[in-house]
């Protein structure tokens, strides 16, 4: 047992290097105190039911914590994608998608056994709380992942808005120009005049664009879709506990 906690330590820390990199202090200020109040609720929860508590209910609890943390800091980097562009777009998009498809099919694939579990055994012990758990990590962790593809969107329409601003001030100094040209021309002046302007100054930063306006909308659907999934997932708990 152990080993099993060493091991499943290394191999949480591998991943998480792998995949977010070094954590800020305050990410692992927020682990710590969403942990310990996770493991308090857990523990709260474990006197409802009835069961012994040896090593695979040790494996399931790890478990269930790994995939809790995990989940955490998946939706603390979609928060800082929301608020900031990645220093590094490519790298960054590859190990937060990958992050946080491998967190949904975690949960869904515990969710699964649980489920499994609870219905070969036709009883209420604690694998009925730890699917009840995963249930609801399943829900937060696909929330997440398409609170994700909700911030793709908002990047690719603000990029492509850019795009069209950019080239249509570029047209604008292009023609300007030209008219300063050929009035140059015209005085009968000789050379190009000073100052021209050129397309070259256009700086991308300073452009402004509204981006995608409907984005608050969608964030709001999905917020009460998930809000509403997970009503409906303790209202069955509630209801299973109160049938038994």
């Amino acid at each position: 047992m152990n080993l099993f906690f060493v091991a499943s330590g290394f191999l949480l820390y591998g991943l998480q290097r792998l995949l977010y990199g070094p954590l800020r202090p305050i990410e692992t200020e927020q682990l710590y105190e969403k942990a310990w109040f996770a493991i308090t609720e857990t523990c709260l929860a474990m006197t409802i039911f009835r069961g012994e508590m040896g090593g695979w209910f040790l494996v399931m609890f790890v478990c269930l914590l790994f995939g809790k943390v995990w989940s955490w800091i998946g939706e603390g980097r979609v928060e800082i994608l929301e608020q900031q562009p990645p220093a590094n777009p490519r790298l960054f998009h590859a190990r937060l998608a990958t992050s946080l498809i491998l967190s949904v099919v975690f949960d869904l694939t515990m969710l699964n056994y649980a489920v499994r579990t609870v219905l070969e055994q036709a009883r209420p012990d604690m694998m009925v709380m730890f699917g009840f758990e995963f249930a609801v990590l399943s829900i937060l962790s696909t929330s997440t992942l398409c609170r994700y593809g909700l911030s793709l969107v908002d990047t690719y329409i603000t990029r492509r808005q850019k795009a069209i601003k950019l080239a249509e001030r570029r047209a604008e100094l292009r023609a300007a120009r030209e008219d300063a040209i050929r009035r140059h021309r015209e005085s009968g002046q000789e050379g190009l005049p000073d100052n021209l302007p050129s397309e070259d100054d256009v700086d991308e930063m300073e452009l402004d664009v509204p981006g995608w306006e409907e984005k608050g909308r969608w964030v709001f659907y999905l917020d009460l879709v998930t809000d509403f999934c997970k009503l409906v997932v303790y209202l069955s708990f509630f209801a299973i506990l109160f049938a038994f």
